[in-house]
């Protein structure tokens, strides 16, 4: 089977950034890494180094990384709320209930602009992105990787703006290219707070 240039890449990205995601978290470990922990954070570095890639080069999200994003993190989070002692319920319901959540305010976000411009400003893609950054974060952790995902790209255009690059008001911006780094920071600095 012959992959596609674009699939190559995706392969290439996600290889390199499971590699450095399972490095940053035996970094941060202190002699004390689970395995299950470097696991998920290789898992979870793979496919937002591949999302990020492709959304930087061609403004998509692909389908198959994110949703395998999204289970891996339903899979995870509800994993991790069952070891604190949730019940079954409790457990799917509270991820499902983040998933709905962040996925959803982008959906709002996506549909208030079109209504209000008359063109799409945030893909379809962020949307999906959105819900599987909820199943990994949670709807509080997302918050936080959000905003950082928005300074990166706020840093990017004024430092394009800065060396008279320039930026107009029609240029797309691939805000996925940044979301997705920052819901596997986040993840990381979450891992390393304790917070499962």
């Amino acid at each position: 089977m012959t992959l596609s240039p674009s699939s190559r890449r995706q392969v290439i990205a996600a290889a390199g950034g499971a590699a450095l995601a399972a490095v940053a978290a035996l970094a941060l470990a202190d002699g004390t890494a689970q395995p299950d922990r470097v696991l998920a954070s290789a898992v979870l570095g793979a496919a937002m180094a591949a999302i990020a890639l492709e959304d930087s080069l061609r403004l998509r999200v692909p389908d198959p990384w994110v949703y395998g994003a999204l289970v891996t993190g339903i899979v995870w989070s509800a994993a991790v709320r069952l070891r604190s002692g949730d019940g079954l319920v409790a457990a799917g319901g509270g991820v499902l209930i983040a998933v709905a959540v962040c996925g959803g305010a982008f959906l709002a976000v996506r549909e208030t602009f079109y209504r209000l411009r008359g063109f799409d400003g945030l893909g379809f893609g962020d949307v999906k992105l959105a819900a599987a950054g909820g199943a990994w974060l949670g709807w509080e952790g997302f918050a936080f990787a959000v905003l950082v995902a928005a300074a990166g790209a706020l840093a990017f255009v004024a430092t394009r703006v800065a060396r008279g690059r320039g930026w107009n008001a029609d240029q797309r911006l691939a805000f996925g290219a940044f979301l997705a780094p920052a819901v596997w920071a986040t993840w990381l600095v979450l891992q390393g707070a304790g917070e499962g």
